[in-house]
């Protein structure tokens, strides 16, 4: 009996584009730069390679072959990302049926799909003949950029024959170019690496690091010297010691990069440490900011350059942001000498508001810089500029806050109520918030909230928890809907269990279709109002998988309360 596929299947594994209507996008694609994106986006989703990709090698390859076809050489770069995919072998296997197209579109005066073309047939062996026909092509070529890539694909369709060939393209005689495509063409031909692999990759790399930037058979410098150091690490440090010493500016960005990414994945060793390190006074400045965004983010390099780096600070660098930040996350003392500065000078890294509140509360010239701070953040942040760079100052703004509320006093206490009314949106809530908890019963900080409450229950509730007459706030409530959530989470604060119609409104509200924080909201408040577990245990068991961190902050701090196990 044949087995049915269910619609709704199919289309979930073929990212919802029927086969014909595939046909039909690989057809505009061949002529239209917006139908070809929309079909690499389909053939290469970001969860894998399309199922149906190996199939579709033939009717990609018939229009790349078609003269009426406008972008051949699109069409075939999409097929060499699809067989360069982790999954593309069954690509390859559908490539090997199609050497003679391959073959005929590699001799035509297109010099973008004899490229593509060319590198295709690399997936097309053996072939002893093609590799010959190759290697005499490279030869011929007066632009050593071009040889590149006929010369890798002749070495992997026949690797016994390039084994005895490809030394003579290594020899120091032979171009920079040149050298570095025989040792990227020894290691996709599968060859054992060679001494004299390493020393003309060390070479090659560092008077041309554009070697292979401008060909279709692209190779980065970190896989290159994996490759020639053959697993020795005495051999590895020699070869980017060497390119680093030799290289030009853009050979040296590579070593550093190439360190950076180590760096990030696992420990370095400490010549290599040293390698790294020593870019951080490069002339050049992409390799400068290359090595300096590597140390700033690992601790151990971060350690290894302290002094750089506080000097960096004191000195008034660039980057002083950042890098009194990685001082701050290692614990260097140094620090604090720069605190003040910073928070006056509106420079605060991401770390300082946390370091400041580990400390003893800040008092004098600290106090007045980290108070001076907060109202300028409370007073400019604007929601309607960029979401970045305004979640980072609420996050610093939140964290000052903590910082005050542990050294508040009148003269703090006064000057924000004074500021109040300037406030921008929701800094002025969260200075509210701090306020009725830190000048509870100052009448300052009654008339600046109350100024501002216009009959919100928001700010009502504040006005009465620092202390203000709790009538305007049982109004509020009153004529709130009845699924309002602050209005009903203020109603178990004010009234408490003396109003039994305050749990039921709160129930309504955690057992409806409303959003989840407003839920999670109720549940908490019935259990505070309750004492009874059962009245928020499933709710904050959603909530413990809520999309946002401070919900699920909250959460797991409520379930600690309950008693309930979490992750």
């Amino acid at each position: 009996m044949r087995s049915v596929v269910p619609r709704a299947y199919y289309q979930s594994v073929t990212q919802g584009v029927e086969p014909v209507d595939l046909l039909r996008l690989i057809g505009s694609a061949a002529q239209d730069y917006d139908s070809m994106d929309e079909l690499e986006q389909v053939l290469l989703p970001a969860d894998g390679l399309h199922p149906l990709a190996a199939q579709l090698v033939a009717p990609i390859l018939a229009f790349a072959a078609d003269p009426k076809t406008r972008l051949p050489d699109q069409l075939l770069m999409l097929v060499r990302e699809l067989a360069a995919h982790p999954d593309g072998e069954p690509v390859h296997q559908q490539l090997r049926a199609f050497t003679v197209t391959l073959r005929s579109l590699s001799d035509l005066d297109d010099h973008s799909v004899v490229e593509e073309s060319t590198a295709l047939l690399g997936w097309c062996g053996p072939d002893p003949q093609l590799s010959a026909v190759l290697l005499a092509r490279a030869r011929e070529y007066a632009d050593d950029y071009r040889r590149v890539t006929p010369l890798v694909t002749a070495a992997q369709l026949d690797p016994a024959a390039a084994a005895g060939w490809l030394p003579e393209f290594l020899d120091p005689s032979r171009s920079s170019t040149v050298r570095v495509a025989a040792v990227l063409a020894m290691r996709e031909a599968g060859l054992a690496p060679t001494a004299s692999a390493a020393t003309a990759l060390a070479a090659g790399w560092s008077a041309d690091p554009d070697a292979l930037r401008w060909t279709t058979r692209r190779g980065r410098l970190a896989d290159l010297v994996e490759y020639a150091a053959g697993g020795d690490p005495g051999r590895d440090a020699e070869l980017l010691t060497t390119i680093a010493r030799d290289g030009q500016a853009q050979a040296r960005r590579d070593v550093a990069q190439t360190l950076a990414d180590r760096a990030a994945a696992q420990r370095l060793p400490v010549a290599l440490q040293a390698l790294l390190c020593s870019f951080l006074d490069d002339p050049e400045e992409r390799v400068r900011r290359c090595a300096y965004r590597a140390v700033v983010a690992d601790d151990t390099l971060t350690r290894r350059q302290a002094d750089w780096l506080a000097d960096a600070v004191a000195r008034g660098a660039r980057m002083r942001r950042s890098a009194l930040d990685a001082l701050i996350r290692v614990g260097d003392p140094r620090w604090r000498a720069h605190a003040e500065d910073a928070l006056r000078q509106g420079w605060t890294p991401p770390r300082l508001p946390g370091a400041l509140a580990e400390l003893p509360p800040p008092d004098g010239s600290l106090r007045e810089a980290v108070l001076g701070r907060v109202v300028a953040l409370a007073t400019t942040i604007d929601v309607n500029r960029s979401p970045k760079a305004t979640a980072k100052e609420q996050r610093e703004l939140v964290g000052l806050l903590r910082v005050l509320g542990a050294a508040a006093d009148p003269a703090v206490v006064g000057t924000l109520a004074r500021h109040l009314a300037q406030m921008t949106w929701p800094a002025r809530l969260w200075v509210a918030e701090f306020l009725a908890e830190a000048g509870r019963g100052n009448p300052e900080v009654l008339d600046a909230i109350g100024a501002m409450a216009n009959g919100e229950v928001i700010y009502l509730r504040l006005l009465w928890l620092a202390g203000g007459d709790d009538a305007p706030l049982r109004a509020a409530i009153a004529v709130a809907p009845r699924r309002d959530v602050l209005a009903a989470v203020a109603a178990a604060e004010v009234f408490g269990d003396a109003d039994p119609d305050v749990a039921a409104r709160l129930r309504e509200i955690r057992d409806s279709d409303a959003d989840l924080k407003d839920r999670f909201a109720a549940a908490g408040a019935l259990w505070e109002l309750t004492g009874d577990p059962a009245e928020a245990a499933a709710t904050v068991r959603e909530a413990l998988d809520a999309p946002w961190l401070r919900t699920r902050q909250r959460a797991r701090e409520l379930a600690d309360q309950l008693g309930l196990e979490h992750a």
